[in-house]
């Protein structure tokens, strides 16, 4: 075991879930004085931000140091499944969740269940190599997934949501259907571009140059960091899933990417195309 302790791949990994211990740390904090305040709840997503951080740079250290091992590669999906499974839901929960009772639960429990499926399905993928669309993501990662609500979150208690004109009455249902809907996109079969796809596809690099100056563009003009991670959360969410289906279509796979027909992993017909 001490030979996993030592590789500088798994330092990145556990970082990150020091982050969501962190996080989780938090909220108990509030919890037990009684009230969540804003500024726990902001540090709490920051936190879950910083572990993303790390989580991308566990792989990264890994190929560079020719370090990759089968360990390294179960315990990021361990930390994957606390830092932007659980973590994440379970601040969406003591933010707003828990005011919709057994209801509110069940969407938690969802949102967590389903990027523990998201995950399981891609340690499979990455044996059976049956995803047919390189370059893309066999739906919303569970990293991205968590960035996107902790930015909502985050965005929500520093007073943006209502500055971009989200009535206060109307939050509490709007993150009941974010939650609901990441979920969702995690387990669903839509091929969202990564990076690696930057690499190869002219497509991606003009996405991500879009991306680059709508973010620091949004950064800048209202000079608060919260605004880059939000902005670059939207921009995700919203043209990464319109592409992803663009892309499915193209291929004619898009009933399967759904999931209300084949799944493209296991669907002989599905051809995608490089775009």
């Amino acid at each position: 075991m001490l030979v996993h302790f030592l590789n500088p791949p798994n330092w990145f990994t556990a970082a990150s879930i020091l982050c969501s211990t962190t996080a989780i740390g938090l909220l108990l904090e509030g919890a037990s004085a009684g009230a969540l305040q804003a500024e726990l709840l902001v540090r709490a997503c920051i936190l879950i931000v910083v572990g993303g951080v790390f989580d991308n740079l566990d792989g990264r250290v890994a190929r560079l140091t020719r370090r990759e091992t089968e360990f390294g590669i179960q315990l990021d999906s361990i930390a994957d499944i606390l830092g932007f499974g659980f973590s994440p839901a379970l601040i969406a929960w003591a933010w707003q969740l828990h005011n919709f009772g057994k209801a509110g639960l069940a969407v938690t429990f969802a949102y967590v269940a389903c990027a523990a499926f998201r995950l399981a399905r891609f340690n499979v993928n990455t044996v059976t190599r049956s995803w047919p669309f390189a370059g893309h993501s066999q739906g919303l990662t569970s990293t991205m997934s968590g960035g996107i609500l902790v930015s909502y979150i985050w965005m929500g208690n520093e007073g943006w949501l209502a500055y971009f004109g989200l009535p206060d009455a109307a939050v509490p249902a709007v993150t009941v259907a974010l939650v609901a809907s990441l979920a969702y996109f995690m387990v669903s079969s839509i091929p969202y571009r990564n990076f690696k796809d930057v690499k190869q596809s002219r497509v991606a690099r003009r996405y991500m140059a879009l991306a680059v100056t709508v973010t620091l563009g949004a950064a800048w003009w209202y000079r608060e960091a919260v605004m880059f991670f939000g902005a670059a959360s939207a921009l995700y969410l919203l043209v990464g899933t319109l592409d992803g289906l663009l892309t499915a279509a193209k291929a004619g796979a898009l009933n399967g990417a759904l999931l209300i027909g084949n799944d493209p992993a296991s669907d002989d017909d599905a051809h995608p195309s490089r775009p």
